[in-house]
């Protein structure tokens, strides 16, 4: 996972994963509320993006990913998971 990379409003993404091949991409991302509660959201973007900009575009559009996976995906986040 990659360190803090931006904010919305104040929350922070603190990365995830991402992948580009074959022309697609996607990305799966971390969003924490400092002390509070974290959420992953998962979606495609265009190809062309780089990894951060990948990450501010799913994070502001894609999809949240359920608790489960998320947990697994990241276990290091100790916060609860925004339901």
């Amino acid at each position: 996972m990659r360190g803090d990379i931006t904010m919305i409003g104040d929350q922070h993404i603190k990365g995830g994963l991402y992948y580009n091949a074959n022309g697609y991409a996607c990305a799966i991302v971390t969003v924490i509320s400092e002390g509070i509660d974290w959420a992953a959201y998962m979606g495609g973007c265009p190809n062309n993006y780089s990894w951060d900009e990948a990450y501010y575009f799913v994070a502001k559009n894609g999809s949240k990913i359920p608790k489960t996976l998320a947990k697994f995906l990241f276990p290091e986040i100790k916060l609860p998971y925004r339901e």
